[in-house]
């Protein structure tokens, strides 16, 4: 009855004889279905009404809690894009697409822009009710951390309240004169498998950062001295099956190793290690040690106070617009400068006095972006970072991977 309740307001503005969207008790279609228990769906449609905008949707409490926001969601954390409140949508309207006649409300064309699940980040009824929700979403194309917040409106008793809508600084942010998502990936995303499916499973319950991890396929071992790491292989195509894929940026730099030995054994390698720190070490694809070459690197992973291990990840350095430079990197070698570059993490084969290779590697990044979570400060993340994945079409992400210069 309350969902019914809330809805009142969207079918008071609609005459369904004449209209082709969804009654306020319409049926969910089989891609909301799908997403299960505890999942949350959120959609954003691309309405081309009297003006253009975008039309952006969180499930809450079984309706579709709405924003109409004119410039469409922005990648760049600078920018805060308007984002009026209009009223409850049904939870079938996340699948509506089609023209709406002339002379009825919101009269024009509809598409699915994108859709997927939404996480809410602390109490989402308390950060709705203060006008600071805070979320992660998992979408085609809008991916990472997001705010919305409530701002003062020139009139108080305006039932369309105003928001911003505010991507947050995280590893899925991108400079607007880099990359405009709304430009570059205009078309509807309805005949997309759905988003947000393949995702890190949550650690088995008890696992503890400071323990070993209780991870499906690790076992005891002892931290090898050399680690060989898995290479890429050159690809013609996006594969058959995508959703058995997790797919992240290909970085262009420097493979590169941190091995994280116990505590070290009375070395005093200035700038390396010293009596009772633990033995951190950074080597190349080929076995080649360049800890001496990256001394603040190995200070900024020494900060977070890395169990053992081996985490595998590439060094970069990125251009003004966020974007790796392999010149720029090369040019830091030579001057022997190198304060500005920064190291991706994508796994850890090694943990804590456990083999983690024979594990999915869906676990072993729940595991590592867990770690890094927990143990980062805002210095450290500009230094060390998780290579996030994309839970996106892979088409769509070679086309931006394209607009992009990666």
């Amino acid at each position: 009855m309350d969902n019914l309740h809330a809805l009142l307001p969207y079918a008071a503005k609609r005459n369904f004889s004449n209209t082709p969207e969804p009654g306020i008790d319409g049926p969910v279609d089989s891609q909301r279905a799908a997403l299960g228990a505890g999942q949350l769906g959120f959609v954003v449609q691309k309405h081309w009404a009297s003006h253009l905008h975008y039309d952006f949707r969180l499930e809450l409490h079984g309706t579709m809690k709405s924003w109409a926001v004119p410039k469409g969601p922005s990648l760049d954390p600078k920018d805060k894009r308007m984002a009026v409140q209009v009223e409850d949508h049904p939870l079938s309207y996340a699948s509506f697409e089609g023209t709406i006649p002339p002379k009825q409300y919101g009269a024009g064309k509809i598409i699915v822009w994108d859709r997927g699940v939404w996480q809410p980040i602390g109490d989402p009824d308390a950060g709705y009710q203060a006008g600071n929700l805070k979320f992660e979403l998992r979408g085609h194309k809008l991916h990472g951390k997001w705010a919305l917040i409530r701002i003062k409106g020139k009139n108080k008793s305006d039932k369309q309240a105003p928001w911003l809508l505010i991507k947050e600084k995280d590893s899925f942010a991108q400079p607007a004169s880099a990359f405009n998502v709304t430009d570059a990936l205009p078309d509807s995303v309805m005949d997309k498998t759905p988003p947000g499916r393949v995702k890190a499973r949550p650690l088995a319950s008890g696992t503890s950062l400071a323990l070993p991890p209780k991870l499906a396929g690790s076992k005891k071992s002892t931290l090898p001295a050399t680690l060989a790491p898995q290479l890429a292989t050159l690809a013609q195509g996006v594969p058959d099956h995508p959703i058995e894929w997790i797919f992240e940026v290909k970085f262009d730099g420097y493979r590169m190793l941190t091995r994280v030995d116990g505590e070290s054994r009375g070395r005093a390698d200035k700038g390396v290690s010293g009596r009772g720190a633990k033995d951190i070490r950074l080597i190349t694809r080929n076995g080649n040690d360049w800890t001496s070459k990256l001394a603040s690197l190995r200070q900024a992973i020494a900060s977070l106070k890395l169990p053992s291990g081996w985490y595998d990840g590439e060094i970069v350095v990125p251009n003004k617009k966020g974007v790796p430079d392999f010149g720029a990197l090369q040019a830091c070698f030579e001057s022997g400068r190198t304060d500005n570059i920064v190291l991706y993490l994508f796994d850890v084969p090694y943990f804590n006095g456990y083999d983690l290779r024979a594990c999915p590697l869906e676990d072993r990044r729940a595991l590592l972006k867990q770690l890094l979570e927990t143990a980062h400060s805002d210095s450290v993340a500009e230094r060390v970072r998780f290579s996030e994945a994309f839970n996106a079409d892979p088409r769509s992400l070679i086309a931006s991977a394209c607009k992009m210069g990666l």
